[in-house]
């Protein structure tokens, strides 16, 4: 992965290539920033451009030896720790056990999120999480000798995983590593990582991606000038959603269309159409249904800031403000709060593979009181 692959992060990119040009690189990094924003992919950069012996004042060569295996996930020196649960019959699961299926899935898309993670090894609601079983096999492995002569990395994808067993059993090599090697850790939710964590690493903080970034990105890929910008409106700064609306056949059907006739049902209470609705729903996948509800939770956002604010502030296309500016009124001080709630807790819901037909169903009823609430 070189700097070059990565959508946007300019600045970013930027700071890290200082830090290692002029001989400061931390023995512990954390790269903080929102789902498909490429936290993993400057992670992975980043130990890309410090290993490659034939890099340039801005980014690594990509054609040695040395990049090859890490653009492969085949450079031995470097480790992945990710979520994972138990294989069957076997106590002491670890992420070896797993390998075969990670590096596929990391080829695939370095911007993968945990949801399509789990969905890639498992179709049942299992719960993942990083054992103390792995931070015993971190410690083992960077006891070992480097193989090829120059850094170590230690990647840990997903650093709110590690709950306090398995964190403090990593502190110690966290605060002090062997010579010569790095850990880097990957996530998204600040909240979510612990304090003791926290307080060994240098935190690089990344932003979504910029529209224009992800639009001259889609553009490269063929989309056209047009539709490579309404992608990128939808998107959010997400690059996993802008793919996935970039592959689908009609991406503004699925989202902008499917919520202004969901909040017109909603409002008239047609039972019928919002239960052949959930069920629509339903046959979606986890991520469809994700997406969906972060696109209801943001337009409910930007009709509360059109009703009181004016057009000038809101972020919306030509199909949205057109419809807002009738929905708008009905989005005010009575219900905006407990809209945005509901959609919160519906989002809770499908991540946690609660029943989603009747998380519809349910959100639907809750929407139309809402609504008409007076």
């Amino acid at each position: 992965m070189q700097f070059n692959d990565i959508i946007g992060q300019e600045e970013v990119k930027a700071r890290l290539r200082k830090a290692i040009n002029e001989g400061r690189i931390a023995h512990a990094l954390m790269f903080l920033g929102p789902e498909g924003s490429g936290n993993l992919s400057l992670a992975l950069a980043f130990a890309q451009y410090i290993s490659c012996p034939a890099r340039s004042e801005f980014d690594s060569c990509g054609v040695c030896p040395t990049c090859k295996k890490i653009d492969h996930a085949q450079f031995a020196d470097m480790f992945y720790t990710f979520p994972f649960f138990n294989v069957e019959g076997k106590t002491e699961t670890t992420c070896s056990d797993w390998m075969d299926e990670w590096r596929p899935h990391l080829l695939k898309s370095p911007y993968t999120n945990v949801d399509q993670w789990r969905e890639e090894i498992t179709k049942d609601n299992k719960q993942l999480h990083i054992s103390v079983y792995e931070a015993s096999n971190i410690i083992h492995r960077l006891s070992l000798r480097s193989y090829e002569g120059g850094y170590k990395f230690q990647v840990i994808w997903m650093a709110e995983y590690l709950k306090p067993d398995t964190a403090n059993k990593l502190l110690k090599i966290i605060e002090e590593p062997p010579e010569k090697t790095i850990f880097l850790l990957v996530a998204s939710s600040l909240e979510n990582i612990l304090p003791t964590i926290l307080s060994r690493v240098q935190v690089i903080y990344i932003p979504k991606i910029e529209d224009q970034e992800i639009a001259a990105a889609l553009e490269k890929k063929g989309a056209s000038t047009d539709k490579a910008a309404e992608i990128a409106h939808f998107a959010h700064g997400d690059w996993n959603i802008a793919m996935q609306l970039f592959n689908s056949h009609n991406p503004d059907e699925n989202y902008a269309q499917q919520f202004q006739l969901w909040m017109r049902s909603c409002y008239k209470k047609d039972v019928v159409f919002l239960i052949k609705w959930a069920d629509q729903m339903h046959a979606l996948s986890r991520e469809d249904q994700k997406h969906f509800l972060q696109y209801a939770l943001d337009q409910v956002r930007q009709n509360l800031v059109l009703n009181y604010a004016g057009p000038e502030f809101v972020r919306m296309n030509a199909g949205e403000k057109n419809f807002s500016d009738k929905f708008a009124p009905f989005i005010n001080d009575l219900n905006a709060e407990d809209l945005m709630e509901e959609l919160s807790e519906a989002h809770h819901d499908v991540s946690r593979n609660v029943y989603s037909k009747l998380v519809f169903a349910d959100l639907s009823m809750k929407v139309h009181y809402l609504l008409t609430r007076k």
